[in-house]
């Protein structure tokens, strides 16, 4: 994955109830939070094997559709899905889950080598991280410590 969790609704939030936020978060948070509007576009050299950007639905509606493009399954470690505190604060106060948050600008890629396409977009200073493997089952298991859970189509 390329990019943060939620971060354009993260933006959106913070611009569209800055007034709002500005009564409960220090000044910081929420013009950091801003700023998250930003495109983590992979760079060519990862050559996908499949690619989504994250828009509506955030990170969960995008990992359905990955899996669909793929057909196959996926298990997913959500501790491992980047999300900026900004977001974290915020969906906390509002009661909104982040990975469910709009998320235009990042993107999830498959690739066959992880490793090699994270350290290409770093060295582009592009933000990546494995979250996950395809399995050769259909369940999309998404797992957060001892909690696992089956994605849904969003």
């Amino acid at each position: 994955m390329t990019g943060f969790a939620g971060q354009k609704g993260t933006a959106q939030l913070a611009s569209d109830r800055e007034e709002w936020l500005l009564g409960h978060f220090p000044a910081s948070i929420v013009y950091a939070a801003k700023t998250l509007d930003r495109d983590y576009e992979p760079p060519e050299e990862c050559v996908p094997e499949a690619r989504v950007k994250i828009s509506f639905g955030g990170v969960t509606a995008a990992l359905w559709i990955l899996g669909e493009k793929l057909q196959t399954g996926l298990a997913v470690d959500l501790r491992a899905v980047p999300i900026r505190q900004e977001t974290v604060e915020i969906c906390e106060e509002l009661d909104l889950d982040p990975y469910e948050l709009r998320g235009d600008g990042a993107w999830l890629i498959a690739v066959k080598d992880a490793e090699e396409a994270v350290l290409r977009c770093r060295i582009l200073g592009i933000p990546a991280v494995k979250i996950g493997e395809t399995t050769a089952d259909t369940a999309r298991v998404l797992t957060c410590g001892e909690i696992v859970r089956y994605l849904e189509r969003a």
